[in-house]
């Protein structure tokens, strides 16, 4: 990919401690559907930037950044994660804050009361909701400036089940048919700004219901972008 089509860090903003320079480069983002488990994401080690969600750092343990927006999730893993070595990061909600501590996080604004669903680039570390983790990490892969964005596990789809690992335990939360077509709607419809900044994201589940991204698998993408 080449560097310089994708904007970083607007002119007087001041980015967080955790704030990576990923300009001109690529990076796949891990997320949690079936067809996670047989993607090949250990074809990705070494070679592009990973954002792991939720469970699937256990596939990709040397992964860049481990996420969660979900403080129920790191309550219940947190002597399982202890030990990552990258970023853990979290969304910044004050009615949760006592959850999480030691954990770097991210901001979602709220408009009256209601979660922003827009892909943000004004401030550095401050993203859109769009309902999951992984609209978020698309957002905030596109801040850091990459120019290549890899969805993995995006099946957005609940025929063949919620995760490759299974239903998540209570309290957390299982998404369903409505929940997920919420989350396609979002992502698909934020496309064209991606689009618009140069960046170039495609689809490597093969199942996935996402319509706005051309589908290849790992291999495919990784000789599409050079790597």
């Amino acid at each position: 990919m080449t560097s310089g089509q994708s904007k970083t860090i607007p002119a007087g903003a001041t980015p967080p401690s955790w704030w990576q320079d990923w300009r001109g480069e690529c990076a796949a983002i891990i997320g949690a559907g079936p067809s996670t488990k047989n993607a090949g994401v250990e074809k990705l080690k070494d070679r592009i930037h990973v954002i792991a969600i939720n469970e699937s750092h256990r596939l990709c343990p040397w992964a860049d950044i481990l996420y969660s927006c979900d403080a129920d999730w790191w309550q219940l893993r947190a002597r399982e994660v202890k030990d990552f070595q990258g970023i853990r990061l979290t969304l910044d909600d004050p009615v949760q804050a006592h959850k999480v501590v030691g954990i770097d996080k991210l901001k979602i604004p709220q408009t009256h009361n209601l979660w922003v669903n827009d892909f943000l680039f004004d401030k550095p570390g401050v993203v859109g909701s769009g309902g999951n983790s992984g609209f978020q990490m698309v957002n905030l892969a596109a801040q850091f400036g990459a120019t290549g964005i890899a969805l993995v596990g995006f099946d957005m789809r609940i025929d063949s089940g919620a995760h490759w690992h299974g239903r998540h335990p209570s309290p957390l939360r299982n998404p369903d048919d409505g929940i997920f077509y919420v989350w396609r709607k979002a992502l698909d419809g934020q496309a064209p700004k991606l689009t618009a900044r140069g960046i170039d994201v495609v689809n490597c589940s093969p199942v996935s219901a996402l319509t706005a991204f051309p589908k290849m698998t790992i291999e495919q993408m990784l000789e599409r972008w050079g790597l």
